[in-house]
């Protein structure tokens, strides 16, 4: 059952991510390449539009979350997880709490927060607000943010922890078991998978020790956890600072603001790999991914090289 509901996480978090990628690039060709006049027309338009794909950076996190928080309940609790949790429950829970993000990001276009400026005909930004009612809202946003950062991180840290001593707690309790002097290493090797299947599912299963999928998925969730951390954190940051520093000393923090705003559209792109690519690969590192995304080149074989030598020399 667990492998089904981390499936259905995944597909809803690569549909959100693909839905809100394509949708914020193709308003940015929009508003570059249409004609001035046009866009400058429609511009209330392009601001509702922008608010909507705020919506799925908020229901990005909201999977993430319960992603999480699904795995700490099926290793601190397991008889309560097997008794309660279902397939059922879990797309429950992902539609409620993306229900609620909508609900925090829409609140601007019902006069709770800032998203356009009629006088100028331009875009605002809800933490580039001054009035207080405005105020409120980017003060409301960065609380949310903050209690799903929180959330995802305190989840995450919690199984890989224990994972982890339950891990080193069953290498202590077989470190006394030698193996067979008697088998070859040849048939060692060539029965290896099998070997780490029948471990994974009788032996570690009769103690109660996490599977090797366990603690891969244990890893994952801690470079989940520092690339979510380093791609929302900014953000949060952003607007304390925008509503805290004066004009003249916040010009000094354009290029903090910039960043923020990069990182938050990496955070879009890189989730695919880190759930997927990364899953599926069976390993959860930094070098995994750099090789996924860039693979090396094969070096040109020489064995063809000798071949065609070989042969020319027994034609002569």
């Amino acid at each position: 059952m667990h492998l089904r509901l981390i499936k259905r996480c995944q597909k809803c978090l690569l549909t959100n991510d693909l839905i809100g990628l394509t949708g914020m690039c193709a308003q940015m060709y929009l508003q570059s390449f249409l004609p001035k006049r046009l866009v400058d027309e429609n511009m209330h338009y392009f601001c509702i539009s922008r608010v909507i794909w705020r919506v799925f950076g908020i229901s990005s996190g909201c999977v993430a979350f319960v992603m999480a928080l699904e795995r700490y309940i099926a290793l601190t609790k397991p008889f309560f997880y097997h008794k309660h949790v279902s397939d059922k429950m879990i797309r429950r829970s992902i539609f409620l709490l993306w229900a609620i993000g909508a609900f925090f990001t829409f609140l601007p276009l019902f006069g709770f927060g800032i998203y356009f400026d009629e006088a100028k005909n331009v875009c605002l930004r809800y933490r580039d607000a001054t009035d207080p009612t405005d105020v409120a809202y980017a003060y409301l946003f960065f609380t949310v943010g903050i209690i799903l950062c929180t959330g995802i991180v305190i989840c995450n840290l919690s199984v890989r922890k224990v994972l982890y001593r339950s891990h080193h707690k069953m290498r202590r309790q077989f470190r006394s078991i030698q193996p067979t002097p008697m088998l070859d290493r040849s048939m060692i090797r060539s029965s290896s998978q099998k070997s780490a299947s029948f471990a994974d599912s009788s032996i570690f299963r009769m103690v109660g020790e996490p599977t090797t999928e366990e603690i891969r998925f244990a890893k994952l969730m801690t470079f989940l956890s520092i690339s979510f951390l380093a791609c929302w954190l900014p953000q949060m940051v952003c607007i304390f600072l925008t509503q805290q520093l004066r004009p003249e000393v916040k010009a000094r923090f354009n290029w903090f603001f910039r960043l923020s705003d990069i990182l938050i559209l990496l955070h879009f792109m890189l989730d695919p790999y880190i759930y997927v690519l990364l899953r599926q690969s069976g390993r959860s590192d930094l070098r995994t991914m750099i090789r996924l995304a860039w693979p090396a080149r094969k070096a040109p074989s020489k064995e063809k090289g000798r071949d065609t030598v070989t042969t020319t020399d027994t034609e002569d």
